[in-house]
Parts: structure tokens; C-alpha cells; sequence
């Protein structure tokens, strides 16, 4: 889920190779995994259709996989699509207000549930910002898949506070920060220049922290953007159609309905076994 736009070439690639889909066939489907038995959460609606989500629904119906829709009733074009596809309406697509919190609290009830969002140069868009910090409050996994599958945590969400499991800091004199003493501990005296060695060591270190941050987190995510632009580069693409001229050329399927006598364009998901099908300038 998210706002975010993310190509397609990288959608197939990353989800392809993380969740190890088998080989493509000849009419561009994928064979099942190996390893994992998937099934797919959709947000649907005039905004949370985006061509992003759009992507990685055609990617589950290139996998034969199953999934259903949270749909907020409102929709687009792509809406049309993910609503139009379900294996049963009536069971598959389910109504919300709020889509972004239906998210998580559905996934909560799964086995073994992730949450993928879209990210633009790593920035969420604020309501999908909301829905990851409360995929991480409540246990479940969430991965940015903009950044390849980057695994989002807390410091990705900088408007958001985590749940407070560390010791709490002490604010000293001066607005220093402080771990709490615990109770018991045995109390250490220094010598004014032994406090002030321990204070100079303290600044030092956290002025290299300070540097090391401001200085190499941005070359960092620079870097990464980098690396997943070339993945999408290097990601397969279908062949292209060729006509007798050995021009390219853009084409549908179309399939034989008996009943009528006629050639039909083919909807989406797998042709029904044994129909006739046959390709045709687009």
C-alpha cells in the first residue's frame, strides 16, 4: 500500500525472486513458488489504487495467485480491474471506511503476515507512515518495496514514536542526556579532572555519532536508489510481438467463443484450458 508510483519491471523482479516464483511460460505466467504458499491483501480505491498497487496486482495474477480486496467503495480505472478479478466477490472483497487501519488489523489475524509499502525516495506518504508504525506496535513485518524489500523500522518513521521498551533517559544539568541508575548500583567518585576526562570522552563520541549520521545516511539512500534503478534495468521483460516485416509490433490475445462463432478479447487471468486463442494487432 502507499501513494507511491514503483515500476513494474522492479515489482516482478523483487517480489519474483523474494517469494522464489518459478519460470515464466510462454503466456507470461509464472509457475507457483517452492517454498511459499502466498495470498494477497489489496487496498482498493480512488486513491489507494495507485499504479504502484496496481503493479503488484498484476503481478499476483501473472503468479495465479489468490488475494482479496479492501475496498472503500470509492475507485478508479485500476479499481475496476483489482474488483473485476477476485475468484469470489461475495467472500474475496471486503468494505471499509478506513483502509489503512483494516490493513493491519487484518493482517494481524494471519499466520504470517508482512506488510509492503510504496515509498517515494524513501519517504512515506503520511497515511501509509500511520499504518506501518502500527504494523510495527503490533508485530508484523513491514518492507518498503520501492527500496527492493528494505525492511522499514523506526528510524524510517521519524513522526512516529516506538513503543517504549529501553531504559528512559534522565535529563542532567545543562539538558544532558543520562541512563537511569539502577537501584543498588554501588556509587563511583572522581577527582575533578577524572570527571572532566570522562566528559570530554563522552562529548568526542557523541560528536562522531552526530557526524557519521549527517554525513553518510544521505550517500547511503542515494546509494540505494542507485542499486534498485539498476535492478529494474536489468529485470526480464516479455518478448515483443513481431510481425513478417520483423517490426514490433503491439498485440492482444484473443479467444474463440463456440457458442457465437466469434474471436473475443481475452479477459484477465489464465485463458480457460483448451480454448482456442490466437494474437492480433492491438
Amino acid at each position: 500500500m502507499g501513494l507511491a508510483d514503483v515500476p513494474g519491471s522492479l515489482v516482478l523482479d523483487v517480489l519474483n525472486d523474494h517469494f522464489s516464483m518459478g519460470p515464466e511460460d510462454a503466456e507470461g505466467y509464472f509457475a507457483p513458488s517452492d517454498k511459499y504458499d502466498l495470498k494477497l491483501l489489496v487496498p482498493a480505491g480512488q486513491e489507494a489504487t495507485t499504479p504502484g498497487v496496481h503493479a503488484v496486482w498484476e503481478w499476483a495474477i501473472r503468479c495465479e495467485l489468490p488475494y482479496a480486496v479492501l475496498w472503500d467503495e470509492s475507485g478508479n480505472a485500476q479499481t475496476v480491474d483489482v474488483l473485476g478479478n477476485v475468484e469470489n466477490p461475495d467472500s474475496d472483497i471486503h468494505v471499509t471506511g478506513d483502509l489503512f487501519k483494516a490493513m493491519v488489523d487484518r493482517l494481524g489475524e494471519a499466520e504470517n503476515p508482512m506488510l509492503m509499502v510504496l515509498s517515494t525516495d524513501g519517504q512515506l506518504d503520511p497515511s501509509t507512515a500511520e499504518a506501518a508504525a502500527n504494523a510495527l506496535r503490533a508485530g508484523i513485518p513491514c518492507h518498503d518495496l520501492s527500496r527492493a524489500l528494505l525492511e522499514v523500522t523506526w528510524r524510517h518513521l521519524p513522526d512516529h514514536e516506538p513503543p517504549q521498551e529501553e531504559p528512559e533517559l534522565e535529563t542532567e544539568a545543562g539538558g544532558q542526556m543520562a541512563l537511569a541508575v539502577p537501584d543498588g548500583a554501588p556509587s563511583v567518585t572522581l577527582s575533578p579532572g577524572e570527571a572532566a576526562a570522562v566528559g570530554q570522552s563522552l562529548s568526542d563520541a557523541e560528536a562522531f555519532v552526530e557526524h557519521l549520521y549527517g554525513a553518510l545516511l544521505p550517500q547511503v539512500e542515494e546509494l540505494r536508489r542507485h542499486l534498485i534503478h539498476g535492478r529494474s534495468l536489468l529485470a526480464p521483460r516479455p518478448a515483443a510481438a513481431e510481425t513478417e516485416d520483423a517490426e514490433p509490433k503491439k498485440t492482444r490475445l484473443e479467444i474463440f467463443n463456440p457458442e457465437s462463432g466469434l474471436w473475443e478479447p481475452a479477459g484477465r487471468g489464465r485463458p480457460p484450458k483448451g480454448a482456442q486463442k490466437r494474437r492480433v494487432p492491438a
